[in-house]
């Protein structure tokens, strides 16, 4: 018979302990999933780092390739291209002989090289023959005076063609090469300009020649046509006698 106080055996008291220690590993493991961490550690990965530096370079690459091709170039002639086309406007305002307006020219055609001469008396042929040969010889002083300023303008534009193709040879971008291109092209039409110019002064001369031959060869004719168209007059008898001197 068993008492109430009696030690229990062995083999009845082993499960009551793999219970107990169960329950402490629980324990223990709730303790330290609630426990924070007081440190960590920083992971880097080499991949991707180089990664981040390669599409930074590219970026600053593009960014530089952008700044090369926005680049101006340092060289421009444009003031002294738009003062030459100036000057060579000014010539042909400056014009001294055959007018280059149509205005002009048609006042000095009414004066100099008129059509009908029939009212015209000696004294007004006489001055419009005048007046033609200073327009002539003004004319041509124009069309010399033209050709000379248009050689001085022509070395100074030497000058500037070989400063836009040194220019161009040297530009780091797109926008300096278009730039040193458009150079080239404002030389070019400058010298289009000055062929327009030169050509336009012989074509004054040309038709001042035309025109002054016309009206002398018209004033010829009308003069012409007076002294024939006046009545004749019988000549008168002489003053002396032939018959006395007959023998001899």
């Amino acid at each position: 018979m068993l008492t109430p106080f009696s030690t229990p055996s062995p083999g009845r008291s082993r499960p009551n302990n793999v219970f107990r220690a169960f329950i402490a590993g629980l324990v223990g493991a709730g303790l330290l999933g609630a426990t924070p961490v007081s440190a960590q550690w920083v992971v880097v990965d080499p991949t991707n780092h180089a990664t981040n530096l390669l599409q930074a370079a590219r970026q600053l690459e593009s960014l530089a390739n952008e700044a090369r091709a926005l680049a101006a170039s340092p060289y421009s002639h444009l003031a002294q291209n738009s003062q030459a086309l100036r000057d060579m406007a000014e010539l042909a305002r400056s014009a001294r002989g055959l007018s280059g307006t149509v205005g002009g020219l048609e006042q000095q055609f009414r004066n100099l090289y008129p059509d009908d001469l029939s009212d015209a008396d000696l004294d007004r042929l006489l001055a419009q023959g005048g007046a033609r040969t200073e327009t002539a010889r003004r004319t041509a002083e124009d069309v010399a005076r033209t050709a000379a300023e248009l050689e001085r303008l022509g070395r100074s534009r030497e000058g500037r063609l070989s400063g836009a193709l040194s220019a161009s040879e040297s530009a780091t971008g797109q926008t300096a090469a278009v730039q040193s291109t458009n150079q080239m092209l404002a030389v070019l039409a400058e010298d289009l300009a000055a062929l327009r110019t030169i050509m336009l002064a012989q074509s004054r001369l040309l038709a001042e020649a035309t025109a002054r031959e016309a009206a002398e060869r018209a004033a010829g004719t009308e003069t012409a046509r007076r002294r024939w168209a006046r009545p004749g007059v019988a000549p008168g008898a002489p003053n002396f006698d032939p018959l006395p001197h007959a023998r001899d």
